[in-house]
């Protein structure tokens, strides 16, 4: 197949007519791409709606519309939580479902929004109903991730919900927690007109966030919760063969197709750390897929990603101990491949980054100051793969900190990325104080040992009094 592939692109490039078929190659190359370590649900999709393929193009130019739009008013200054919910909602609806009615009348209440002079002015506090921070989100899911933002960012600010939250109690059980994971983990697309892949990611990260993360008690889980989502990723859904985590597709014959989802697996080890198994399998996946399109790869539309570079540092660094050599090679000569990327491709001069796969005016500052955190590149603790120095750092975290403020950006994302940067200045300063330390230590050292050298040179020279007979 691969072959047959690369024979049709020469023979169309010596022919001179590549470019105008770019995008219908493009379109089965990510297919294939897609189905080696995942499952492309496309023809799926168009055995529920034979008019699929045009429909969903119909939506998704609106969709890019109204991301431009929202981008547009980010920027100029506007306080966007509620378009941002109403905008990620119609994003799912849009590239993972067929349900066309939906998908309309949320694009419609993100036009509506985009239309007046601002969101509302309580969008961010917690509503009394279910304790969650999320006043525009209609599904659960989206309005769990938004509320372990919310709860997050208040944490790190030494604050604590006022309110009860209730949202949380859909999966407080075993139980429970089983039975809405296992809703989740087998899509039927040609059935549903849904793919569940999206949710999985979004809901088994904000649950981890919560049982594992550190928000500290802001809720009362079933003692029993913890124990139960270890074994469910453990015992049910990590593949002993890849390491991977990911969605489940129920093929048009019947069998199951498991997937090796990045983004799946970087949020579940990033909050299971050292408890996390098949570490050698993941992590020759995780090389091996190099290649491939996300979700099961590292690239976007054939090109690097900052949001997916931070994935797999993430999971390189956890995977550092049990690596072999030649796999740490691999690894670091990638690494530094991705520092250039974020700084030379997709950094502006002004501090800002380029709106890439980013969904968000946020999240374009968020992922490519993840990356060069994780990489180590603001804070030498962090440098688990070289021994590099980067004495630009600090200059390039002042420039994208001005810009954000610049800005006016009050979002939790770029709130995280102060917040990192205040990390960075923190380790830095204790490296200078101890550095200072040290210097005095030495030059104390030195100077007692020069004492010591006189005293004993002295002792030498000085007569030695006689003896009386």
């Amino acid at each position: 197949m691969h072959r047959r592939f690369l024979i049709l692109v020469l023979l169309f490039a010596l022919s001179g007519t590549l470019p105008r078929l770019q995008a219908a190659l493009s379109s089965a190359a990510r297919a294939e791409s897609r189905s080696v370590f995942g499952y492309d649900p496309t023809p799926d999709f168009i055995t529920f709606d034979p008019q699929y393929r045009e429909r969903h193009r119909k939506y998704v130019q609106e969709l890019e519309q109204l991301q431009t739009e929202l981008a547009r008013q980010t920027r100029n200054g506007r306080a966007t939580p509620c378009s941002s919910q109403l905008f990620l909602e119609a994003r799912w609806l849009t590239y993972y479902s067929a349900h066309w009615d939906h998908i309309e009348r949320r694009l419609r209440d993100l036009r509506e929004m985009l239309n007046r002079p601002a969101d509302p002015p309580d969008a961010r506090e917690q509503i009394a109903a279910d304790g969650s921070y999320d006043h525009c989100s209609e599904a659960w899911f989206l309005k769990l991730d938004s509320t372990i933002e919310e709860v997050e960012d208040r944490v790190e600010r030494g604050e604590k919900p006022k309110l009860l939250l209730k949202l949380p109690d859909r999966i407080n059980s075993p139980g429970k927690l089983r039975a809405y994971l296992d809703s989740l983990l087998i899509s039927d697309v040609s059935k549903t007109g849904i793919d569940n892949r999206f949710e999985l990611n979004i809901a088994i990260t904000a649950i981890e966030r919560f049982i594992l993360g550190e928000v500290g008690e802001v809720y009362a889980f079933d003692p029993a919760l913890k124990q139960a989502l270890l074994d469910y990723e453990d015992k049910h859904w990590q593949d002993p063969q890849t390491g991977f985590f990911g969605g489940w597709y129920r093929l048009p014959e019947g069998t199951i197709r498991k997937t090796a989802d990045l983004s799946v697996t970087f949020h579940i080890v990033s909050y299971r750390r050292d408890t996390i198994q098949h570490v050698p399998e993941m992590m020759r996946t995780l090389i091996a897929m190099k290649d491939q399109e996300y979700p099961f790869g590292w690239l976007e539309e054939g090109v690097p990603s900052n949001h997916h570079n931070y994935d797999v540092a993430r999971l390189f660094r956890i995977g550092w101990p049990l690596m072999r050599e030649d796999q740490c090679e691999l690894a670091r000569a990638e690494m530094r491949r991705m520092m250039d990327f974020c700084l030379r491709e997709t950094m502006n001069p002004d501090g800002s980054f380029k709106m890439m796969d980013e969904d968000t005016v946020g999240s374009s500052f968020l992922f490519p100051i993840s990356l060069l955190n994780e990489l180590g590149y603001f804070r030498p603790s962090l440098r688990f793969w070289t021994w590099d120095s980067f004495p630009d750092a600090m200059n390039v975290a002042d420039r994208v900190e001005h810009r954000i403020r610049a800005m006016g950006l009050t979002d939790t994302e770029t709130a995280k990325v102060l917040r990192r940067f205040e990390d960075a200045r923190r380790e830095r300063r204790v490296w200078q104080i101890a550095g200072i330390i040290l210097l005095i230590v030495a030059i104390g050292s030195v100077w007692l040992g020069w004492k010591t050298m006189k005293w004993l040179r002295h002792r030498r020279s000085a007569p030695v009094p006689a003896t009386a007979s």
